[in-house]
């Protein structure tokens, strides 16, 4: 489930931002101009995935399970080739993770 979704403007264009409340995956970040996604795991770990164009990514953002879609479309196919960037500070994965938390506390009220 999308929790939260930013458009960035920056000097090469814009780039998507999204929070999923998801158990595997913590949050992406797609680059249009550059048909790549960067998708950052609930153990840290963020993978660049290449070959993404807007379509997939949309059907990706949209699907009932990202984490169903990711590895049954994404994951599997050997036309999105794959490289690991970096892993995230147990910080930076505890930050992601309270704003998920805090989401779902504001729903409970609702």
């Amino acid at each position: 489930m999308l929790i939260e979704r930013k458009i960035i403007e920056d000097n090469d264009g814009s780039y998507i931002e999204v929070i999923h409340d998801s158990s595997n995956i913590l949050k992406t970040v797609y680059f249009p101009h550059r048909n790549k996604l960067f998708v950052h795991f609930v153990r840290g770990g963020t993978y660049s995935y290449t070959n993404i164009n807007e379509k997939m990514y949309e059907e990706f953002e949209t699907a009932e399970s990202v984490g169903k879609f990711f590895q049954k479309n994404i994951a599997k196919n050997t036309k999105h080739p794959f490289a690991k960037e970096f892993t995230l500070t147990d910080n930076e994965i505890n930050e992601i993770k309270k704003i998920i938390k805090e989401h779902k506390e504001n729903k409970d009220e609702e």
